[in-house]
């Protein structure tokens, strides 16, 4: 064998075959072909441990040429003393001449196929022993422990190959099973016999469609919003840097560039926050934290925030206005941070699509429902998005309707689903409405948020 380092390699090459889309018949007498040719070897077989044992091998003649074996000379090495051996053992053996008298009764069956020398090793899966590896030279050889080393690292994936080798045997089995009490086949006639069985499969089988068209459409969203969204942000981020390493600036030149650097990081930023919010939200299990709080102070302090961000903004000239029908110390136990996030996300979905000029009322009531206090929080804006008949698609992550992509309008559509979550953690409901406005090409959004005003601790 090569003493050269070729071992990544192999194994690279022994992987592939394996991930290949393939019986796996052929992916062993594949790997076979690898392993002769790596290993520089005349002989590679692999013998599958089973039932019904099955054999893979690549044997090359004196001309370099691949040859063939009869299977009942390879059915009964399996039998020999020596290749037992190697199935009990962990250890590779070695034999240099196959000559040498003690090896008389091993040699009968390699001296058809010229083979004078053997290494072997066994290969397992998880524990179990489910293969060997028997490697061949047409002349006497003393196997080096470079050979052997080489052997071990391969003897793990073979023993992968193996095991994929006998589950994909045993489901074909299991497939053509004609004495089997259930098969696909027999479905249609089980139904037609069962109407609560055909109604119940009917409407699973809806229902997965119905599943997977909305994955595909998620995903569909996501792929197109995420580069909408991260383009321009990385342009810049491009351009700033080419800029400062191949330009003398100025301090204000150089004040400029790093703003705008800054700028395009916080939008990646901002979308990466939203991500793994997105995440956090459907792969834990959320609780919340009851506190009993001052909701007229908390969304007092909140609309004062982004009364004074909107007077800011001259391009948008927004105006938020609001009526807090309720007690100055109306009293709320409920969950402050979860409750903020909501408010915070919904003014500022409000602020992106009003149109400028217009104002956002927020307006409080409270409310009585068999014995219970609701509290009912409605947010209004004028917008020009979300006017159709899709609006209960806001909901959806990673929605958003074309109008507002080629608007530029910045977001990538999680928002409102974050918003949804949050809203049934805290047990309130939440539900948005598009009415008409005396403009036709405007409408009037409506977001109404009800929230108990004490939260169950169950």
């Amino acid at each position: 064998m090569s003493n050269s380092s070729t071992d990544n390699n192999t194994e690279k090459s022994l992987i592939k075959a394996i991930v290949a889309p393939s019986d796996y018949g052929r992916t062993l007498d594949k790997i076979t072909q690898i392993l002769s040719k790596e290993l520089l070897v005349d002989f590679c077989a692999i013998i599958i441990i089973s039932n019904h044992s099955k054999y893979f091998y690549t044997l090359i003649n004196s001309k370099g040429k691949y040859a063939t074996i009869h299977e009942s000379k390879l059915s009964k090495i399996i039998q020999t003393p020596w290749v037992q051996e190697i199935k009990n053992n962990s250890k590779l053996k070695s034999i240099s001449d196959l000559s040498n008298k003690k090896y008389q009764k091993l040699s009968l069956f390699f001296e058809d196929i010229k083979v004078q020398s053997l290494l072997g090793a066994r290969t397992d899966f998880k524990g179990e022993t489910n293969g060997i590896i028997l490697l061949g030279k047409s002349n006497s050889y003393q196997w080096s422990s470079q050979d052997k080393t080489k052997l071990k690292e391969v003897v793990n994936i073979v023993g992968m190959a193996c095991h994929l080798s006998q589950v994909d045997e045993s489901f074909d089995e299991k497939s053509v099973n004609k004495d089997s009490s259930f098969s696909l086949s027999d479905i249609p006639q089980l139904l037609e016999e069962n109407p609560i069985l055909k109604l119940w499969w009917t409407s699973t089988r809806k229902q997965l469609e119905k599943q997977l068209e909305w994955n595909r459409k998620v995903i569909y969203n996501m792929i197109t919003i995420m580069s909408d969204q991260t383009r321009n942000p990385l342009a810049i981020l491009k351009m700033g840097i080419t800029v400062l390493l191949t330009r003398e600036l100025s301090p204000e030149e150089l004040a400029t560039r790093i703003a705008m650097l800054e700028d395009a990081w916080h939008k990646l930023n901002n979308i990466n926050e939203k991500i793994l919010q997105l995440k956090y939200l459907k792969s834990q299990d959320l609780c919340y934290n009851l506190v009993p709080l001052n909701l007229t102070k908390l969304l007092i302090d909140i609309t004062d925030s982004y009364r004074e961000k909107w007077q800011e903004n001259c391009k948008n000239n927004l105006t938020l206005k609001t009526n807090f029908n309720i007690e100055p110390e109306e009293p709320l136990s409920t969950d402050v941070q979860h409750l903020t996030n909501i408010l915070e996300e919904l003014l500022t979905n409000a602020s992106k699509f009003s149109i400028p000029n217009s104002t956002v009322t927020l307006e409080v009531n409270k409310e009585n429902d068999n014995n219970d206090s609701l509290i009912i929080i409605t947010l209004c804006n004028i917008s020009e998005h979300g006017c159709r008949n899709n609006i209960s698609e806001f909901f959806e992550p990673f929605y958003r309707e074309q109008i507002v992509i080629d608007s530029g309008i910045p977001g990538i559509g999680v928002g409102l689903n974050i918003v949804k979550d949050l809203v049934k953690l805290i047990q309130g409901k939440i539900s948005l409405e598009s009415l008409p406005t005396e403009t036709p090409k405007h409408c009037k959004i409506v977001c109404r948020l009800v929230l108990p005003q004490s939260l169950s601790s169950s």
